[in-house]
Order: structure tokens, then sequence, then C-alpha cells
């Protein structure tokens, strides 16, 4: 019986430490990913049904605090006379913009305690523009900034 016992406890310290490893190096192996795309932003165009842009999303991680992040996409948006803030949820992070005709939705998701990715859809500039200079991609531009963070168009 006492045999046993010890089996059987000698069994589940092995998994118990096996699963602390493997966990270990899954969450090593996930911030070492996250260093490596921290900064680049991250951009998609949606066409209508005539093929002319019609939505453009834009996405970065950066190593911040998701309410400081927030905090600080909504004050560049209040510092724009031209923008209007049309709906705000503090709580989950989200809130969304217009400009004219042009509207932006903005969210912000943390990722941990010190890392968050902002993702923001806009209405598509006019055809033909540099996709570099969208609304989506100038908004998470100006966020990085006064966050004092190194933000860069990613390769798409």
């Amino acid at each position: 019986m006492k045999d046993q016992k010890f089996f059987i406890c000698s069994a589940l310290l092995k998994i118990v430490l096996a699963s602390l490893i493997f966990s270990e190096a899954a969450h090593a192996q996930l911030i070492f990913a996250a260093r490596h795309i921290e900064g680049r932003i991250n951009q998609m165009t949606q066409n209508d049904s005539s093929g002319a842009p019609a939505s453009q999303f834009a996405t970065v991680i950066i190593n911040a605090p998701a309410n400081k992040v927030y905090a600080t996409a909504v004050n560049v948006a209040s510092q724009n006379p031209d923008i209007t803030i049309t709906s705000q949820d503090p709580r989950s992070f989200k809130f969304s913009v217009t400009e004219g005709t042009k509207s932006a939705s903005i969210n912000v998701v943390a990722l941990s305690d010190q890392s968050s990715e902002i993702m923001i859809s806009a209405t598509a500039a006019p055809q033909g523009q540099d996709p570099s200079t969208s609304v989506a991609t100038n908004s998470i531009m100006k966020i990085c900034n006064q966050l004092n963070k190194v933000c860069k168009l990613g390769a798409n």
C-alpha cells in the first residue's frame, strides 16, 4: 500500500513539474515572438463590390498597459477639433469617431499587464492614395508617438 501511494505521488509530482516546465517554455516563446512583432503596424484594405477600397484596418502590438493605451487614444482623438467621439466604452477599451463622412472604430486589447494591441477599422482613403497614409495607420502612428513608442509600417 505504501509503495502504491509513493508511486502515485511520484507520478503526480512528475506531471506537475513537466507542466510547469512546458508552460514556462511556451510563455518564453510567446514573449520572444511578441518582442519581434512589437511596433510593427499591419494593415489591410477591404474593397467594395466594385473593387474600390471601402474599409481599412490596422493593428499593432505595443509594450504598454491597455488602460494607458486607451486613455492616450481617446486623448489623441479629442485633441483633433475635426473629430467627434460618437461612442465610448472605457470598460472594454473601445470607442468610435467620425470626421465628416468618414468613421473609425478603435479597440485596445490587453495581451498582458504590460502589453496591448491596438486595432483600428476606418473608412478607406480614396482609391489610388498611398496605403501608408490611411486613416487607421496614421491614427496608430499618432497614438504610438504620444506613448513614446516606435511603430513602423510592416510588410503586408
